[in-house]
């Protein structure tokens, strides 16, 4: 065998095992996790003014965003297809626009019956100062005077129907305690669609008054209303 041949056979074993190099990356590639944002059914808009969730005024919207994390897909019970991402942290940033998405790079694409994930972050990764993943102390998300990231941040301005005075919205939601889990029923793993509906976080168990209640920082009592309303309806899966 001649140097010529060796060297087309040798480039052809190459070209095989590219070949299946890509073929296994797009088995792997296609699982999509979305979010849109809704206020009152209406898609958010930063600025814009929507009806109070005590029916006293109005609100604007002027940042939002939050953390999920340990995010796993699910077989059906007779099967051991399950996925969990490694170092599962998520920061949704919605800053300039609606909606976020990530992909789930190598999660297989089978067929999953459900997925879980938390609102927040699990206690050993809230009190590290390890970072992965999303958990970076300089993308606003970490307290500046104690350990601990914010799961959740809304701020915007709240504007009275018996005052001219705009009062400011600050809702910086965390504690290991008020991370909540999550899980939804799969129709499809192609793309899957969430929607966030915000008029939820204030009404759903606990009506927020913000007469009362327009600030809720380091206060463990008040974080745990709003807590246990971002567990009910706040996120769904999109029909």
């Amino acid at each position: 065998m001649n140097n010529i041949q060796i060297h087309l056979i040798l480039k052809m074993v190459f070209a095989a095992i590219c070949l299946s190099f890509l073929c296994a990356c797009a088995s792997q590639d296609g699982i999509s996790i979305n979010f849109k944002v809704y206020v009152d059914g209406q898609e958010l808009e930063y600025g814009k003014s929507y009806a109070s969730p005590n029916g006293d005024g109005t609100y604007t919207i002027n940042d939002f965003k939050l953390f999920i994390s340990n995010l796993k897909l699910i077989g059906d019970d007779h099967s051991d297809i399950n996925y969990t991402e490694k170092e599962s942290y998520h920061l949704l940033k919605f800053q300039d626009k609606n909606s976020y998405s990530f992909d789930l790079d190598y999660a297989p694409t089978e067929s999953y019956e459900r997925i879980q994930f938390s609102i927040g972050i699990d206690e050993e990764a809230n009190l590290s100062i390890n970072t992965a993943g999303d958990l970076n102390p300089t993308n606003q998300m970490a307290w500046n005077w104690t350990s601990g990231y914010k799961f959740l941040l809304l701020e915007g301005l709240y504007s009275p129907e018996t005052s001219d005075n705009l009062v400011p919205l600050v809702f910086h939601i965390g504690f290991s305690e008020n991370k909540k889990d999550l899980e939804f029923e799969l129709s499809s793993t192609n793309n899957i669609q969430f929607v966030i509906e915000i008029s939820e976080l204030f009404k759903n168990p606990n009506t927020i008054d913000f007469n009362i209640l327009p600030k809720v920082l380091f206060n463990k009592e008040e974080s745990s209303l709003v807590a246990h309303n971002y567990a009910n309806s706040f996120i769904a899966l999109e029909e």
